[in-house]
């Protein structure tokens, strides 16, 4: 076996690992599935996310945690791009839509439906965020149904750092590459979802995503300012929440670029 192939099959095992100690509401399997989703979006693999995809087609439609895992794949399709990513955004958000309990709950169970509830209101804000990007002529009406899931969200968890990040990304999702007045906005409201995410104690079943994003996206505006020490830091804190993260790895192939430039 290669090295590089060698270290993706060791990469994806520490991401399945981690995955039940980070979702401890879901079953092994879905947990599995979750990791590799977690995994291909890292590193760039849409197949890895297809076959999760394919997979979780086949378990039970009436599974809540399911049903978001099948939005969330569909979401890491549509952050990777491609031909399909318009469909994939508007699967997330059909996904994702929170349904109302029609059964009475324990204050436990509420509690617990109300933190799902949050992460599937996220999905839909940032799924409808990447529908009006990729499908333009939708952007009205993705924008109210993005403003309403966000408030929903913001109500039921106002303390969670995705909220943060999608308000960030709705700046823009690239903002390095923006101009400079875009660049600055993104900069402080990347900067509150670094601090949020930093700040925040979520349950041990809470989800994970957003961290390494949030990180990555702050240390690129800092590496094109050319605040290398600043963007080295974002850079190693990203991997170390997303070891295999591509798009942190080619930031730090640049960090070490500019520093063997700046050097000579």
């Amino acid at each position: 076996m290669g090295l590089t192939k060698l270290r993706a099959v060791v990469a994806l095992a520490a991401c399945v690992a981690l995955a039940p100690s980070a979702r401890a509401g879901v079953t092994p399997d879905l947990a599995d599935l979750a990791g590799r989703i977690d995994y291909g979006f890292y590193v760039g693999d849409a197949r890895a996310i297809t076959d999760a995809a394919t997979a979780l087609k086949r378990l039970s439609d009436g599974d809540p945690a399911v049903r978001y895992y099948r939005a969330f794949a569909s979401f890491r399709l549509a952050q990777l791009g491609g031909e399909h990513a318009a469909s994939d955004a508007e699967n997330c958000v059909k996904n994702a839509t929170v349904e109302e309990p029609t059964e009475r709950l324990t204050h436990a169970a509420a509690d617990a439906r109300a933190r799902a509830s949050v992460e599937s209101w996220l999905l839909v804000a940032a799924c409808s965020g990447l529908t009006g990007r990729v499908a333009p002529g939708k952007g009205l009406a993705h924008d109210k149904r993005l403003q309403q899931a966000l408030a929903h969200a913001r109500e039921l968890e106002p303390s969670n750092p995705r909220i943060a990040l999608i308000d960030a990304w709705l700046v823009s999702t690239r903002p390095a590459l923006a101009e400079a007045s875009v660049r600055d906005d993104a900069a402080k409201k990347l900067e509150a979802a670094v601090d949020a995410f930093a700040a925040w104690s979520p349950l041990p079943d809470a989800h994970d995503w957003g961290e390494a994003e949030a990180l990555a996206a702050l240390a690129e505006l800092h590496l094109t300012r050319g605040e290398l020490r600043d963007a080295r830091d974002l850079i190693e804190r990203a991997l170390l929440v997303a070891p295999d993260y591509r798009f942190a790895v080619d930031l730090r192939a640049q960090l070490q670029g500019s520093r063997s430039a700046a050097a000579r």
